[in-house]
């Protein structure tokens, strides 16, 4: 089943908010100097009928002019409410069509190409704001920080069209072993990050143990008929028992993954 990005819900309810708030502060339109004025045109048709009558100066030429004039007058008042609906509808749609296209552009400015998970500016700007209210609510806040072992022996031996197909895998499996809270994201060539929201200490060692084994359990990527598996190290850090700014959660998730790494060393890479 297929369900909306965090992107289309923030779209759908900025889209809502920014319709409302049209509506309440619409500013006047010439549309609506059309309406005002055929509707004056209108009043003044009927005043001459008042009059005509009032002073009995009926003939049939006159009432047939006047009826005529104000038959024109409603009509027209008509067609500039109807002019004045579809001008509104075209502007609602074209507001709607370009607010989303700023929307796209700006999460494509956040994607990384290969993997379309977030990339490394917006992991350091999304995990600064996680830490601010983590800090201001005295919420725990836990970083995982994963990165792909043995992808320069992929490269060379089956060229970098398979390691870049190794490292989009990691990025869907990724985005499918991780809780919806939480914020996967590349930070580089292949080091990859996880920000876990309101995720203490043991929680962030268990979430991260069952996405290791799951990346390795099942992710297999086939090139050429090659079946290359990964594995990966991953350090785990958090707030506040691993540090209490951004570089700190970082440098110590990555300490963390490179002692798991070296303790790894001599286990198959991603291979054969």
């Amino acid at each position: 089943m297929t369900t909306d990005s965090p992107i289309q819900e923030a779209v759908r309810a900025q889209w809502d908010r920014d319709s409302a708030a049209e509506q309440a502060s619409r500013p006047a339109r010439p549309a609506f100097l059309l309406l005002l004025a055929h509707a004056l045109v209108a009043t003044a048709a009927l005043a001459v009928v008042i009059a005509a009558h009032l002073l009995a100066q009926y003939t049939l030429e006159f009432l047939t002019a006047v009826s005529a004039f104000a038959v024109l007058a409603a009509l027209g008042f008509l067609s500039a409410y109807v002019s004045r609906r579809r001008v509104e509808e075209y502007q609602r749609r074209y507001q709607a069509r370009l607010f989303i296209r700023n929307i796209e552009l700006q999460d494509m400015a956040m994607r990384d190409d290969l993997t379309q998970l977030f990339n490394r500016r917006y992991f350091y700007d999304r995990l600064q704001r996680e830490l601010d209210q983590a800090r201001t609510f005295q919420r725990p806040l836990a970083v995982v920080v994963l990165d792909v072992d043995g992808l320069k022996s992929v490269n060379d031996v089956h060229g970098h069209r398979a390691g870049d197909l190794l490292l989009a895998a990691m990025g869907r499996l990724l985005v499918e072993y991780t809780r919806t809270c939480d914020v996967p994201a590349r930070i580089g060539g292949d080091e990859f990050a996880v920000i876990m929201p309101e995720t203490d200490k043991a929680g962030a060692f268990a979430v991260a143990g069952r996405l290791q084994r799951s990346l390795e359990g099942s992710s297999v990527v086939e090139d050429n008929g090659h079946r290359l598996k990964l594995n990966v190290s991953l350090g785990v850090s958090g707030y506040p028992w691993g540090g209490d700014d951004v570089d700190q959660l970082v440098q110590w998730a990555d300490t963390y993954m490179y002692a798991a790494k070296a303790a790894r060393r001599g286990k198959p890479d991603a291979s054969l």
